[in-house]
């Protein structure tokens, strides 16, 4: 049920984008936001929270992605898989099949405080940003693409300093990277 209500959330801003049509508004999130808290977890505790990344990656894919198929999580780790003590991201490919044909993405789960730019110096500086979307939890979701790469991408900021973003290179997934992002199961904080 909670899927539900984050998936018909993030369709529902999309369709709103889709009317108003413009990736210039910055939703009121300030960046970076006060008080954020660091997280210090052991390689241990990264590595439970990982395979919990993967078990819920398992689920939601195929109610995401509807019907997607044969969905295989990759190893979490950072510039190279596996985690290890006080690891401030961690990210990990999924493929599977979708639509008759094998689609991947890639999820990046960043704690509070690691991700420096702001969503505003996200769509300046790094990126060409296409939608900007409040979440239902006091943040924002930036959409944007990358022609040359034909990557497509939702990454969610949020309120405690979390940036979570998930990649992918098949057009016009959007609305599914942007309620994998919002998922609040993908998190460095419990």
């Amino acid at each position: 049920m909670r899927m539900h209500k984050v998936m018909t959330a993030a369709l529902t801003g999309l369709a709103l984008l889709g009317l108003a049509g413009t990736a210039s508004a910055q939703p009121g999130l300030t960046w970076p936001p006060k008080d954020v808290t660091p997280v210090h977890k052991t390689k241990a505790e990264l590595q439970e929270q990982a395979d919990g990344f993967s078990a819920r990656q398992q689920q939601t894919y195929p109610r995401v992605f509807r019907g997607a198929e044969n969905v295989s999580t990759g190893n979490w780790g950072g510039e190279a898989e596996g985690v290890f003590d006080d690891m401030q991201y961690m990210g990990n490919l999924v493929s599977f099949t979708y639509n008759g044909q094998r689609v991947q993405t890639y999820t990046q789960v960043n704690a509070p405080g690691f991700h420096a730019w702001s969503p505003k110096e996200y769509c300046e500086e790094h990126a060409k940003c296409t939608a900007t979307v409040s979440d239902h939890r006091g943040g924002v979701t930036v959409l944007s693409e990358n022609e040359q790469f034909g990557i497509t991408e939702a990454r969610n900021f949020r309120s405690n300093g979390e940036v979570v973003w998930v990649q992918s290179w098949t057009p016009g997934t959007e609305a599914q990277l942007a309620v994998l992002a919002t998922d609040r199961a993908f998190t460095f904080t419990k």
